[in-house]
């Protein structure tokens, strides 16, 4: 007869880690992190939320220097001057380079408000407006400006038409290159031929990030030659209406979008 042998006993199981209390931020579900232009888009909308923060505060700084003695008011307004014009340059430079990793995504600004957007020429502001805030700035209509300071200005301002009608010209030949026989026929042919269509398209897109940083030097350009045309309170009444005006267009745009459902982007 067989002995019966004595169940086996198992070892107790070993003491389970409690899992240790999770920060507020480990528990929130990560978000998925957008691609492609999205991303590119997202990315630029953040850089012109704190750009236009630090807009405000040049506003800011050139309103009070303008309000200073004569005798202070130049040598305070030089500076914030150059803050001001580099600060804008900096807003290309940012989408220059937004450009070079997705054109198509530099050429539909999301970040700006439909407001912003109906004063689009070339994708951005029009240089030509420069002039108008010599007006309203208080230098315009003779008011400040000297002789030859006014015979530059008028000359500066020929200069800038002609090149926008530059511009003008080079962005319709761009749209008319979209609906070419050689980009149309490799869009309809289904399968394409060894990648014909993304070359044609691919050809054009190169066209229009050439362009797009030629406005864009022009808007900066001009900006620059307006303020060295004038003297430091002069250009410094000009900037900060440019500003003003630029801030006033953003914010009356981010209201009016609020009222009507708080769609942003169209």
């Amino acid at each position: 007869m067989l002995a019966r042998s004595r169940p086996t006993k198992m070892p107790p199981p070993p003491p389970q880690e409690q899992p240790q209390p999770r920060s507020p931020q480990e528990r929130r579900p990560s978000r998925p992190r957008p691609t492609g232009g999205m991303y590119y888009s997202d990315d630029m909308e953040a850089f012109y939320d704190a750009w236009v923060g630090r807009e405000e505060q040049i506003v800011a700084d050139l309103t009070a220097a303008l309000a200073l003695p004569p005798r202070r008011r130049s040598d305070a307004l030089a500076p914030l001057v150059d803050a001001a014009v580099a600060h804008v340059a900096a807003y290309y430079e940012h989408k220059s380079r937004l450009a070079d990793r997705d054109v198509v995504a530099a050429l539909d600004p999301r970040w700006l408000n439909p407001l912003e957007r109906t004063f689009l020429w070339a994708w951005g502001w029009k240089p030509a407006l420069m002039f108008r805030f010599v007006e309203t700035g208080g230098v315009g209509a003779g008011i400040g400006v000297g002789p030859e300071q006014r015979r530059a200005l008028e000359e500066l301002r020929a200069a800038t038409a002609a090149a926008e009608r530059e511009v003008d010209l080079q962005v319709a030949t761009v749209q008319e290159s979209l609906a070419g026989p050689r980009v149309l026929a490799a869009l309809r042919r289904q399968p394409p031929r060894n990648g014909e269509a993304d070359e044609a398209v691919a050809a054009v897109g190169r066209s229009l990030r050439v362009l797009l940083a030629a406005a864009d030097a022009l808007r900066d350009r001009t900006l620059r030659a307006v303020a060295g045309l004038l003297a430091p309170d002069q250009a410094g009444a000009v900037v900060a209406a440019m500003l003003r005006f630029h801030l006033g267009v953003r914010r009356a745009g981010r209201d009016w979008t609020s009222g009507h459902g708080g769609q942003r982007r169209v």
